[in-house]
């Protein structure tokens, strides 16, 4: 016997259970506790994560040596205000070429993680390439997020904590949601404001990595860089799995007799 003959037959006319189907076939958020040992795994599996941040830290430790030499150089020779004059213009030139240079770090990484978290393996090469065209408005769009928050501490403390909380996935908007400038940060004000207590904890976690690692003698340095991947790897896979996705569109069927 059919075990399906005990069943009710479909009342002709009406519609199918689509929607059940479809919730039932919908994957649900994942906890942080689940994005947390995914952002490991993933990271564990593709240790080449760590490559683009090796960038900002190479231009930094280059930079380092070039000017010590310069202000040697300085002192042998002399040359008074013009020479200071130099060395202040290209300290602070400098400083902007690495903050750029973080900037992109993050977005080739975010684009490493996003190809990881599908099941396919990190590579630089290919990130990059997926992930040029957008270096742009991630620079200007951190700029601006960066200076709006600058702001906020100058004038008081707490909007700058604020701000710094609402504005810390912008590189997430731009590199995922393709948002640039104001876009960008409306972006990341609106995903904190629907996921504030979960994206509060993912930031407090990442500050604290960020402030306990270098304190750690000898490595702590070290284990800072080694972390930053990681930090990356928090913020992107838990925008990608809050985010929301526009409604399946459920198609009715009925029976016409």
């Amino acid at each position: 016997m059919d075990s399906n003959s005990n069943l009710p037959e479909p009342v002709a006319g009406a519609p199918a259970p689509v929607l059940e189907e479809a919730q039932a076939k919908a994957p649900g958020k994942k906890t942080l506790g689940e994005i947390f040992s995914k952002a490991l795994e993933i990271y564990r599996e593709n240790p080449i994560m760590i490559v683009p941040s090796l960038v900002p830290i190479a231009a930094l430790i280059l930079g380092l040596v070039l000017f010590a030499g310069f202000v040697g150089v300085a002192a042998i020779l002399g040359g008074g205000g013009l020479l200071a004059f130099s060395a202040l213009g290209g300290l602070l030139l400098f400083v902007i070429i690495l903050i750029v240079l973080f900037f992109m770090a993050e977005g080739v990484t975010i684009e490493m993680i996003r190809e990881a978290s599908a099941g396919n393996k990190a590579d630089f090469n290919l990130a990059w390439e997926a992930s040029k065209g957008k270096m742009e408005p991630l620079i200007l769009s951190s700029i601006l997020a960066g200076i709006i928050t600058v702001v906020g501490y100058i004038l008081l403390i707490i909007p700058g904590i604020i701000l710094s909380v609402v504005f810390y996935f912008v590189a997430q908007a731009v590199m995922i949601d393709g948002k640039s400038g104001m876009e960008a940060l409306k972006t990341s004000y609106n995903f904190v404001k629907e996921n504030v207590s979960d994206a509060v904890i993912i930031i407090i976690v990442s500050v604290v990595i960020s402030i306990v690692l270098p304190t750690i003698p000898l490595i702590g340095a070290l284990l800072s860089l080694i972390a930053l991947p990681y930090i990356y790897a928090l913020a992107t896979l838990f925008y990608m799995d809050r985010k929301k996705m526009p409604p399946a569109k459920l198609e009715t069927k009925v029976d016409v007799s």
